[in-house]
């Protein structure tokens, strides 16, 4: 019988961890968290605040964003790397990202010509700068200051983060976000696996984890929550259909059909099991669009019918919502659209614009909710009072 897309919907919220807030957070629930996301995208804009402190509170509400930082960056249980963008990764799953880094490794002089149009040297003094001095920033090496993005990057910027993505230089600690990189083998903890797998092995690990962080996912899916890009999946759609369908052999997937979809889902034998107990709870949550959740907008228009629109890189005057609106969760649906700021001389709130979609009622036991999530967002984000200018 095939499964319905409800229950589609509350099994992928399931698996990303979003339902009730815990009374308490620690560390180890942080950890526990960019565990079972797979990992945890960082982002720089901060109208709000990042992303990753956003991604985490959809979940865990209120905690401490110092405790993010210290499960990184002192107790060594994450990593930065590139998984879907630029990440948190659990140290434990190093191993299946050294072909990603051994890929990069090859490519990195290359690169750094074509995009530098410096003497490939450079890599080799910067390389020796930081195994002499310990870790260091971009602002320790001489050059001007560029506007712009990576494209404009000073040339031992570009050596700096070309290293990194060879594996050679890892992120020893961000100071106000700033990174400090250092010699991979000064970072890397010496219980960490380090051994790399074969690539059956390494695709065969991202397909389970996709599915274990998706629910039931086709197999087109399982190349866009870990961007092909970043960890060199080197795999076609029907490739992985494929794989998938070893899995099953193996019965360590199990195949769906799921209504008004002709392609099968696939999800892990344990997650079958529950399709029956799902749908229940009706909290408020809100999304930014670099959440794990939101990464695949065909995935969302496909199940929740709602069109993902990031418009922080559109101009003003072709905006339809706001900069940096968040997709608002009632349920299993996305019903609204809300567009916050912080201001943070303030510490007020204020929320510029507001949004219902097509064919959503409000009701009274959502606009509660709602009031009372966004109260909680605000407090989070240390503000006083909230201005609704919507």
């Amino acid at each position: 019988m095939p499964v319905t897309r409800e229950t589609v919907r509350w099994l992928m919220l399931k698996k990303q961890g979003v339902g009730r807030f815990p009374d308490h957070v620690d560390k180890s629930d942080i950890y526990d968290t960019v565990d079972s996301l797979g990992c945890l995208q960082i982002d720089t804009i901060n109208v709000v605040e990042r992303a990753h402190y956003l991604t985490l509170w959809t979940r865990l509400g209120q905690y401490d964003k110092e405790d993010l930082h210290e499960v990184a960056y002192r107790d060594r249980l994450l990593f930065e790397y590139w998984a879907h963008s630029a990440c948190y990764v659990p140290f434990k799953d190093y191993r299946y990202y050294i072909k990603s880094m051994n890929v990069r490794r090859e490519e990195m002089k290359a690169r750094f010509s074509k995009r530098s149009k410096a003497d490939p040297e450079l890599l080799d003094r910067v390389l020796s700068r930081v195994r002499d001095e310990g870790p260091l920033s971009s602002k320790d090496f001489e050059g001007p200051k560029r506007k712009g993005g990576w494209w404009n990057w000073k040339p031992a910027k570009l050596a700096l983060e070309l290293l990194f993505g060879a594996g050679i230089l890892l992120i020893d600690r961000r100071e106000n976000f700033q990174r400090y990189y250092d010699l991979a083998e000064n970072v890397l903890p010496t219980s960490v696996d380090t051994s790399e797998p074969s690539d059956d092995e390494r695709v065969r690990f991202f397909a389970l984890k996709t599915m274990s962080c998706l629910g039931l996912v086709k197999p087109q899916e399982v190349r866009k929550y870990y961007h092909p890009w970043s960890i060199k999946l080197n795999r076609t759609s029907k490739q992985l259909q494929e794989l998938l369908d070893q899995l099953v052999s193996e019965e360590e997937a199990v195949k769906h059909s799921v209504d008004g979809d002709k392609n099968p889902y696939y999800c892990l034998p344990g997650d079958t099991d529950r399709l029956d107990e799902l749908g229940s709870g009706f909290d408020v949550r809100l999304f930014v669009y670099f959440d794990n959740m939101m990464w695949n907008r065909e995935r969302i228009m496909e199940l929740f019918g709602f069109e993902c629109r990031l418009e922080t890189y559109v101009p003003k005057d072709q905006r339809v919502y706001g900069y940096y609106h968040l997709p608002v969760l009632y349920g299993d649906r996305l019903v609204a659209r809300v567009d916050p700021k912080m201001d943070r001389e303030n510490n007020v709130m204020i929320i510029r614009g507001y949004w219902v979609e097509d064919g959503f009622e409000p009701t009274e036991d959502y606009e509660d909710k709602l009031s009372r999530n966004i109260e909680e967002f605000a407090r989070f984000h240390g503000a006083e009072d909230i201005e609704w200018r919507a």
